[in-house]
């Protein structure tokens, strides 16, 4: 039986037959590859070319036979082809047809890797009446463009090898013999008849195809402040990969394209440190409380009371260099003692007293409270409150995984939304966590992630790297630090150390949400936990009420992740 290139026909009307011949041609010997509807365009002069040829054929002893079919009533007359309903045939026949297809197929080889076969290799050509007899054939009178020597008739349904063997055995232009090599036919077929290849887009490129809907998610989401135009105050709430940093970024350039002074309050020094490195505007000022003390003090050490000291005295002269107050991580400022609510509620009464007319945004995330056990006064007794629900940040699995350690909250996805690859948890005992990080890391690397950090659920001296790591870098390159210190961050890759039993424990529950919310694209989890852990992380923390049956898989499941058992 033939190669039948594709294995089943091409969609066809039935009334041209070429399912019949389809099967015909399918009786051939297994030394025949048979291509349906061979298809080639190509583009030259800037001009683009179509052709398809009913049926190529291709024997590694004969060579290669082009074959037009033509089923039902044909004629010719005034030196055209015409079908029977009277339209005119294009090409100016099949057989000119047949013979254009060929001479492109043989241009087409001619222009690849495969032309030095062109001369190992007969090119022919053919038409094929399947609704005529032989003795009809004989009984016409054909044009100077046909001859009936390339012709197959009704008969070669039954046994198509004889009609296509005497086609074969006619000489071909420049007396070319067929002496193919079974490495000659391979190739034939690899780059010429039926290549095979694979179009799989990159890691890199399936990363920033994430990052761009992250992108057109957090341009959507950015939208809310254009409701609040009119507002002085409002505090806004979203959960982590929200957007809430880049939306408050966003209403800060806002003022400062309009020629305003903007003071940007952060509570982290690490967040302070990249907003102002990748925000630069010389009308936005980044500080956290504290740096904005020791600048007014000039001083290395905060004095809370010479900074409220000179706000009072700006407030009273009404010359306030700000117009715009934005507070990011609003949630972790008073944990330090009542002097920043002091100063946070007399920047607000700045700013939105009628000699400023500004304004003054709060932007938090009541699931963080990793430094204060509440909600700061200052936000709960805003008039003006939103919350934001789009995840513009972390991929479906992601954002899944870091709420699954708040069970009351569970994770609003939108319909568009990245759904990315599980997380993996990977059990390991504290001697081994080392040799798996380095694993993951080059597992992360080879998928496309370019940016990566290592965070720590503990403290950078309790951490299983704390004797390897040099000037917060891991292997020279890693950042490493806390899940607290990288709060307001983020990067493409984060993998999350020094997990075990403690790190589900209420507040410490934060920090894992906190720091695994961080990763955009993908997350990795090295933990030290045994059976007796997980069962009681899954029992008690996690509420779980199934049956538990392996508590390691059961707790990756759980978290909504892939357990990688040593």
């Amino acid at each position: 039986m033939a190669i039948m290139i594709p294995d089943t026909p091409r969609n066809f009307a039935a009334a041209s037959l070429e399912g019949l011949m389809f099967d015909a041609l399918q009786k051939l010997p297994n030394d025949y590859y048979v291509f349906h509807s061979f298809r080639m365009i190509s583009v030259t002069n800037n001009t683009l070319h179509e052709s398809e040829t009913d049926f190529v054929i291709f024997n590694k002893k004969y060579g290669i036979i082009c074959l037009e079919a033509k089923a039902g009533a044909v004629e010719y007359k005034e030196g055209c082809w015409f079908y029977a309903s009277g339209i005119k045939m294009k090409h100016e026949g099949p057989f000119v047809q047949a013979s254009l297809n060929k001479h492109k197929l043989r241009q087409y080889i001619e222009r690849s890797h495969s032309a030095p076969l062109l001369d190992k290799c007969k090119f022919l050509h053919g038409v094929w009446f399947p609704s005529i007899t032989a003795a009809m054939l004989n009984s016409m009178q054909f044009p100077p463009d046909a001859d009936k020597n390339i012709v197959l008739t009704k008969e070669a349904l039954d046994n198509p090898e004889l009609y296509l063997e005497r086609i074969y055995a006619l000489d071909a232009q420049k007396k070319i013999s067929t002496s193919l090599t079974d490495d000659d036919v391979k190739r034939m077929m690899r780059e010429v008849l039926c290549p095979h290849f694979n179009v799989f887009p990159t890691a890199t490129f399936e990363n920033d195809l994430k990052k761009m809907v992250f992108h057109r998610l957090l341009k959507e989401q950015s939208g809310i402040l254009n409701f609040l135009s009119e507002q002085k105050t409002a505090v806004i709430n979203g959960a982590a990969g929200t957007g809430k940093t880049m939306i408050a970024i966003e209403k800060a350039q806002r003022h400062a394209n309009e020629g305003e002074k903007v003071l940007f309050l952060c509570y982290n020094a690490k967040l302070r440190e990249f907003l102002e490195n990748n925000y630069p505007n010389s009308n936005i000022d980044f500080f956290t409380i504290a740096s904005l003390a020791c600048k007014k003090c000039n001083s290395s050490t905060a004095n809370y009371l010479i900074l409220k000291s000179w706000l009072d005295d700006m407030f009273f002269h009404g010359n306030f260099p700000y117009k715009h107050i934005i507070v990011d991580e609003g949630q972790d400022f008073g944990a330090d003692g009542i002097d920043e609510l002091e100063i946070l509620e007399l920047l607000r009464d700045i700013v939105t007293d009628e000699s400023v007319n500004g304004t003054f945004y709060v932007f938090y995330d009541k699931l963080q409270l990793v430094q204060s056990k509440q909600i700061p006064k200052y936000i709960e007794d805003a008039d003006c409150k939103l919350t934001l629900y789009r995840n513009c940040r972390n991929t479906e699995n992601i954002a899944t995984t870091s709420l699954k350690v708040i069970p009351e909250r569970k994770p609003i996805l939108i319909e568009g939304s990245v759904k990315g690859v599980p997380a993996n948890i990977y059990y390991r005992t504290a001697e081994t966590a080392i040799t798996c990080l380095n694993e993951v890391i080059k597992e992360f690397v080879s998928n496309g992630i370019k940016n990566l950090v290592i965070l720590t659920c503990k403290t950078e001296s309790e951490s299983v790297l704390a004797n390897v790591v040099q000037n917060g870098k891991y292997q020279d390159k890693y950042l490493f630090t806390t899940c607290r210190k990288f709060k307001g961050l983020e990067a493409d890759g984060v993998i999350l150390i020094d997990v075990n039993s403690e790190t589900f424990n209420s507040q410490n529950a934060m920090l894992f949400y906190v720091g695994a919310s961080r990763a955009r694209i993908r997350l990795g989890l090295i933990a030290q936990l045994d059976d007796a852990d997980c069962r009681e992380i899954l029992t008690n923390c996690l509420k779980f009420e199934g049956k538990i049956r392996n508590p390691r898989r059961d707790l990756a499941s759980a978290l909504n992740s892939i357990g990688m058992i040593e």
